[in-house]
């Protein structure tokens, strides 16, 4: 669909001066099939007001339809220029590996890592070497796991890194990490080399603020609650 078609069904909207329900459903069906990005939403918005100002007559109800346009710009949300896109990277292989490390590389204050188990020994020696860097690291694991062999557990507390246990009948089954406070890595993937070498696993890269917040908060209730049982020696 074309802009003059939009532009032709939004003018058939207004036309009653009512967007109904069925419209409204129809509208949106069109804008998700044509995939657009931000930058076209804000085309059609503007494309949108200008239909609007060409309907009114009255020269105050022009300067307010106009006003409401440049609130508009100010209140609905944009992404910066240099925000970046989520990613999805899929395993078996490295491709999952690589950009866990790659997140590493990249952060400059803080890794707070909520997994299940750790057995890579690749991924392992990053982290130490980003703790080394000086960088704040929080590890938080399932107790059970971390008692299985082939677990870099007891490593990371004797590089110093800080470690806490789920200490439950229940696993402390999440897969997450938070870089920065402003990037998280999620998903089905365990750090472990088998989940490189042969699971079907993925991740999720995602740079969201609501989505760094909302694991942000997690960890963190996570961590107060499991405090109380202490790091394991």
């Amino acid at each position: 669909m074309k802009k003059s078609e939009i532009e032709e069904l939004l003018r058939q909207t207004l036309s009653d001066l009512t967007l109904s329900r069925s419209e409204k459903k129809g509208l949106r069906l069109v804008l998700e099939d044509l995939r657009l990005g931000e930058g076209d939403y804000g085309a059609l918005r503007k494309l949108a007001f200008e239909i609007a100002c060409e309907s009114v007559e009255d020269v105050n109800s022009k300067r307010i339809i106009e006003w409401l346009e440049e609130v508009m710009k100010v209140l609905v949300p944009r992404r910066g220029k240099e925000a970046k896109p989520s990613e999805a990277v899929f395993s078996p292989g490295d491709s999952c590996r690589r950009k866990i490390l790659s997140l590493f590389h990249a952060a400059r204050k803080s890794v707070d890592i909520c997994v299940f188990t750790i057995t890579d020994n690749q991924l392992t020696r990053e982290i130490i070497a980003s703790h080394s860097r000086g960088l704040k690291i929080r590890v938080i694991t399932d107790d059970e796991t971390s008692l299985d062999l082939g677990s870099d557990i007891r490593r990371l507390q004797e590089a110093g890194i800080p470690v806490l246990f789920d200490d439950d009948k229940q696993h402390m089954h999440n897969k997450f990490s938070i870089f920065d406070g402003k990037t998280v890595c999620t998903g089905s993937y365990n750090w472990t080399r088998k989940a490189a070498t042969h699971n079907i696993e993925n991740i999720l890269v995602a740079h969201d603020p609501a989505i760094c917040k909302a694991f942000t908060g997690e960890f963190e209730s996570l961590w107060e609650s499991f405090s109380g049982s202490g790091s394991r020696g």
